[in-house]
């Protein structure tokens, strides 16, 4: 297995999209054995143009229609499918449920159970180059199904036992998950504020095997006797295929992140933005500790939480997305304090070189990017969630 030093593309919430025009020089690159790096100071977007996402959404499913087809719950994934039809993975009642372009409802295939298509924590969708969906459960060692838009279950498989799924922002033949590395239980042994490798996993075309790609650390945990707890502003590992055969991974310790041969695990590709503080004040922290104890928490919990570090950084960021054209987006940190907030997406070329920034709206969960449309969630006052697509303008 080659291991690849961790490459992380870090987001902070720095207002740098109302420049004028970026620097005359913004970005170097250089070749350092082979790996390409790519280190900017500035984006190049001016304000003309730069990005956009509409606030309207182009279609709200939770409004096309009513009943039960028509009401969301823990939505994990929202894609285009097909011909223009929507495919929509509901957590709560564990369906893909197809919808057609103009968000009426077709069809909806799964359900909760151990069965054949069935599953226990629907997490992600893949669409395949041939048109059908794959659907894969969150859990390690989970349920995974192959569906047809037209008649429904295919296949039905297992992932490899200790393998969880990633999320494919774009169409993909072949399935990659994270494992835990070797030697992560005895990590997980030790007091203190741990990060045990995880590897990155190619599956095997018939899903009952995996070879191992390159390992970073992976989820923070913090270890005590009594239990252990997720840090306050904890990282955690990413991997996104881009659709091309290479993975974007990261582990949101710093301003960048890492291209890898998704067969190899060759390094090829190293892209950084420098300048972007990522520090974060008491207060931030405090309001941070209040929403993970909630309104009446148990004196266990409170004690945990009193023992846990206190971060002097955010993570660089939340989430990690491939467009359809292969640029990089990585979403500031939020947090559950911010969560309601407006989030920042800072998008990278394809080649490494820092574009700009792009503004989501609050309460918009951004799930998946396409040539000129955005897919996700939107909550409303309510906590009812409406599965959305936007606009996404390009100047």
């Amino acid at each position: 297995m080659r291991h690849v030093a961790p490459a992380i593309l870090a987001v902070a919430a720095m207002a740098v999209a109302g420049c004028e025009a970026a620097p005359v020089s913004t970005n170097t690159t250089r070749d350092s054995l082979g790996v390409t790096i790519v280190e900017s100071v500035a984006h190049l977007w001016a304000t003309r143009d730069a990005w956009r996402v509409e606030e309207e959404p182009i279609l709200d499913l939770a409004e096309t229609g009513s009943g039960e087809m028509h009401t969301f719950f823990r939505v994990r994934d929202v894609l285009r499918a097909g011909s223009g039809d929507l495919a929509v993975a509901d957590g709560a009642s564990q369906q893909v449920r197809i919808y057609d372009a103009t968000g009426r409802f077709v069809r909806a295939f799964g359900g909760p159970g151990e069965g054949p298509g069935e599953f226990r924590s629907l997490w992600a969708l893949i669409p395949r180059p041939d048109g059908r969906l794959v659907a894969l459960d969150r859990t390690a060692g989970g349920s995974g199904a192959v569906f047809d838009l037209e008649s429904g279950l295919v296949s039905s498989f297992r992932m490899p036992e200790g393998v969880s799924p990633v999320r494919h922002p774009v169409a993909s033949d072949v399935v990659w998950g994270l494992d835990l590395a070797p030697g992560a239980d005895e990590e997980r042994r030790r007091a203190g504020l741990q990060r045990p490798p995880v590897t990155i996993v190619r599956l095997s075309r018939d899903r009952l095997s995996s070879d191992s790609v390159t390992s970073l650390p992976g989820y923070e945990n913090f270890i005590v006797t009594e239990g252990d707890d997720i840090p306050i502003m904890g990282r955690l590992p990413h991997a996104v295929p881009d659709g091309e055969g290479r993975i974007a991974m990261g582990t949101a310790d710093a301003l960048e992140y890492s291209i890898v041969d998704g067969r190899t695990g060759e390094l090829r590709l190293i892209a950084r933005i420098l300048g972007v503080p990522l520090t974060v004040s008491g207060a931030e922290v405090d309001r941070e500790r209040e929403e993970w104890l909630g309104p009446d928490p148990s004196p266990f919990i409170r004690d945990m939480m009193a023992r846990l570090p206190v971060p002097t950084e955010k993570p660089g960021y939340q989430r990690m997305i491939v467009d359809a054209d292969g640029n990089v987006w990585a979403g500031e940190y939020l947090g559950l304090a911010r969560r309601d907030e407006p989030q920042k997406w800072y998008v990278v070329h394809s080649s490494g070189v820092w574009l700009g920034v792009v503004d989501t709206p609050a309460r918009f969960e951004l799930m998946r990017v396409g040539a000129d449309e955005v897919f996700g969630v939107r909550r409303d006052v309510n906590d009812v969630e409406h599965p959305q697509v936007l606009r996404l303008v390009k100047p």
